[in-house]
């Protein structure tokens, strides 16, 4: 079994070279090279007062990228209308029509690009038949639990991160259905860079942000694989609604309880989380219940059985590769013996937040999603 932990000690800040007092614009900078094994995203999400919601990721390279090296650009786009419906379309670049910024975000792809300071961010996405123009504008300060890096490994060789901005106001527009839509509404932003798939790494998280009138709520609750002991590596903050200033930060210490119930993809996944973090004096309880599960995606159900069945699906869609696209087989995931899946939910919470002697609660709704790469597995606290 093999170490996981935080990097959040003086050591590690010193390694990085961060600022243990603030984040730095250049943080939100390219943070990987060509080199094979590595990759980021620039993930950018919002939900909009006319119900419908963005997602975007900005790629340097593509999952057979990051086993291979070198760069090769792409990005996906999913835009959900007002009616619940979802398109999702991917848009691919040459490195020599590229760009990636170390001094901040600063990250291009052919036409299409994203840059921002941690303050604003100005986004612009054009696939085959969707668009969109938006600004991000923050609300609350940048997040960075410890260095952002989570280390795996008993050298630390491997590393998987996430730097937010877990509130913006957003504005702009959406193109799709060869119409443009004026949208305004509230969204996400983060950075995520790593060395290591999410496959390996994680037996399954929790992630999402839960926004109520007096805070914003951030939680990523990432458990290890076996390899690594079924560690669980929260990341989980607190920010004043007004202020936009983060006023809680868990120090490690925590406890989780859920209640499971089956969902269509075969797995138990919990109905209701309720987390304490105790810092010893300052706690926080966080309780989320899901009320509507949003999105469902059964990775290794729909898989194809091998590389040939791939070839003949990729065929029939007409797509060249599909697998360099879309993962893996059902042989390749059992081999390597995991079973893939995915929900988001919608869902409502609750806080109670004590600070120096004094508890305030506070309730809202989330939406959040639950990855679940692994089989099931009683060691592993789903």
């Amino acid at each position: 079994m093999e170490k996981a932990r935080l990097m959040d000690q003086p050591a590690d800040f010193k390694r990085l070279g961060l600022n243990p007092a603030r984040v730095e614009k250049w943080e939100d900078g390219l943070r990987t090279d060509e080199q094979a094994g590595t990759n980021e995203v620039w993930y950018f999400d919002a939900d909009f007062e006319d119900k419908s919601k963005v997602a975007v990721g900005f790629r340097p390279k593509t999952v057979a990228g990051m086993k291979e090296g070198g760069f090769n650009p792409n990005l996906n786009l999913a835009i959900t209308r007002p009616n619940g419906e979802t398109s999702q379309e991917f848009a691919f670049a040459a490195m020599e029509d590229s760009h990636l910024g170390t001094d901040q975000c600063d990250v291009q792809f052919g036409p299409n690009y994203c840059r921002g300071d941690f303050k604003d961010y100005d986004l612009h996405v054009e696939t085959a038949s969707l668009a969109v123009d938006l600004h991000y504008h923050a609300l609350t300060e940048p997040f960075r639990q410890g260095t952002a890096e989570l280390a795996l490994g008993d050298a630390d060789q491997y590393f998987y991160t996430d730097l937010s901005v877990p509130k913006c106001a957003v504005t702009g527009t959406l193109t799709y259905d060869g119409q443009t839509v004026a949208v305004s509404g509230q969204g996400y932003h983060d950075h995520q860079w790593m060395n290591i798939t999410p496959f390996a790494a994680f037996h399954h998280w929790l992630w999402g942000r839960m926004y109520t009138d007096k805070y914003v709520v951030y939680i990523y609750d990432f458990v290890t694989t076996e390899r690594f002991g079924f560690k669980p590596l929260p990341l989980f903050m607190v920010a004043d609604n007004q202020t936009g200033k983060v006023v809680f930060t868990t120090n490690g210490h925590f406890s989780r309880q859920t209640e499971l119930v089956e969902t269509s993809v075969g797995k138990q996944f919990p109905k209701t989380s309720t987390y304490l973090f105790d810092n010893g004096g300052d706690r926080a309880e966080f309780t989320v219940t899901w009320d509507q599960i949003l999105e469902t995606r059964d990775t290794y159900g729909d898989a194809p059985a091998n590389q040939a069945e791939a070839r003949a699906r990729a065929k029939a869609a007409g797509v060249s590769d599909m697998q360099r696209v879309v993962g893996g087989t059902k042989e390749q995931y059992d081999q390597m013996g995991i079973q893939p899946t995915y929900v988001r939910f919608f869902a409502h919470g609750g806080l109670s937040l004590t600070l120096n002697g004094e508890t305030s609660h506070s309730t809202g709704t989330m939406i959040y999603e639950y990855n679940y790469n692994g089989r099931e597995d009683p060691r592993a606290g789903v």
